[in-house]
């Protein structure tokens, strides 16, 4: 089906809408992949320069230079960014159990056993947890409900 979409025309200002909704001026625009100018010549002028640059910093580093050192060290050492919680899962069938699911938690943070970040993390699985069981409890009451006003229609 063609788009039968005529482009408004522009006002005496030269503002408006030219194209119809939906529909770009440029539809091809700009190649995935294609990069800025600037980053081009960038990597251009860097390119033969790598080794001598990375040296460069390395030795800066031995001669103390705490920034370049800090650059050595995040490549050798990366941050870490998130590990395994060992943490045995109460039980929970119902939003009764979630309570219980809080207070392991609650112990195993105060216990040192797991970090903030931990216990906040196993929190909102404990709220994702919730929301499912309230979910699932009230699907079949609505579904009834349903029943009962199509009955008495």
């Amino acid at each position: 089906m063609a788009n039968t979409c005529e482009p408004k025309a522009k006002r005496s200002s030269g503002w408006g809408r030219p194209f119809c909704k939906g529909q770009s001026g440029n539809p091809k625009g700009r190649p995935k992949g294609s990069r800025n100018k600037s980053t081009l010549i960038a990597q251009a002028l860097l390119e033969g320069e790598a080794q001598l640059l990375t040296r460069k910093v390395v030795d800066k580093a031995l001669e103390g230079d705490r920034t370049c050192l800090q650059i050595c060290m995040d490549r050798l050492i990366p941050k870490k960014k998130d590990s395994p919680i060992k943490f045995n899962l109460p039980q929970i069938g119902a939003s009764s159990d979630i309570p219980k699911f809080l207070a392991a938690i609650a112990a195993r943070f105060e216990d040192g056993e797991i970090t903030p970040v931990d216990a906040r993390a196993l929190a909102d699985l404990a709220n994702a947890y919730r929301k499912l069981i309230e979910m699932a409890e009230l699907e079949p009451r609505v579904s009834e409900l349903e029943e009962m006003i199509e009955q008495q229609k």
